[in-house]
């Protein structure tokens, strides 16, 4: 299994790309994740052209990580489309879309392997269809994508005093494993919150209502929990620092206590 994988050279890409499609000599040649733009010249080289399975709905979800910014955004339903590719990244015809239902705690990871299995079962009838002409393109409605880019530390940071505690949540999962967490500030440190959950404390007297991003609630059995800006409260269940993974119960027993507070950077 390992002769038939080959390796492309990032900076010898282009060449490296067309030799080896010109040794294939295939009709068709499918794309999964491929990071880089390929040239016209070689995207007419199999007859019948090159198809992108991107993980993401077309034309609202072009760009480099759909799957980021679809969890982010908390879609209902996300999107597994075919395209053909031209020289527009993303903007190509569709060939094939369909949509699945979110599910509610899924991470960035578990979603990509998600659509990854979806992907894979889709190649067969995809190569009939094509084969037998009953695939039809149709052109992608010209808009201006929202979400092309890759996200960045700002896209990746926890606002505690705007974000509702299941827009963080998503925000956790959209960012876990790949951006290894959401940003926040502890003591004034970098720390990356993996996995919460909401928490019901029962509610509390409105005159003493916490600020967003107080640790409200810490010990070594439920690890800390936290007040949200719609009087929520999420349960810190994993995080990520520099000196490795640890649960909410360990840092109580690392000396966080109620009362301290995560802060937006």
């Amino acid at each position: 299994m390992e002769n038939n994988i080959t390796l492309i050279p990032a900076d010898t890409r282009k060449r490296a790309l067309k030799n080896w499609i010109a040794t294939l000599n295939p009709t068709m040649v499918f794309v999964f994740g491929f990071p880089w733009k390929i040239p016209v010249a070689i995207l007419e080289m199999p007859p019948k052209g090159f198809f992108n399975f991107h993980f993401g709905e077309l034309p609202t979800y072009q760009g480099a990580d759909p799957v980021f910014w679809q969890l982010r955004n908390r879609e209902e339903r996300s999107g597994l489309a075919v395209h053909r590719m031209t020289s527009m990244i993303d903007q190509g015809p569709i060939v094939w879309q369909e949509k699945y239902p979110m599910i509610p705690g899924e991470t960035y990871g578990m979603h990509c392997q998600r659509m990854g299995l979806i992907a894979a079962n889709m190649v067969r009838p995809f190569i009939e269809q094509m084969m037998s002409g009953k695939l039809i393109e149709r052109s992608q409605q010209t808009i201006t994508p929202r979400f092309i880019k890759k996200p960045g530390i700002t896209d990746l940071s926890i606002n505690w005093e705007k974000q509702s505690a299941e827009e963080i949540e998503w925000l956790i999962n959209a960012a876990n494993p790949k951006y290894g967490g959401a940003c926040t500030l502890l003591r004034g440190r970098e720390i990356r919150l993996l996995e919460v959950a909401p928490a019901d404390i029962g509610k509390m007297e409105m005159g003493n209502i916490p600020i967003p991003g107080t640790i409200v609630y810490a010990d070594a059995v439920y690890g800390l929990i936290v007040a949200c800006n719609d009087k929520k409260f999420l349960k810190v269940n994993v995080v990520h620092l520099p000196e490795g993974y640890f649960s909410g119960g360990k840092l109580f027993s690392m000396g966080v206590k109620p009362g301290e507070r995560f802060i937006t950077d």
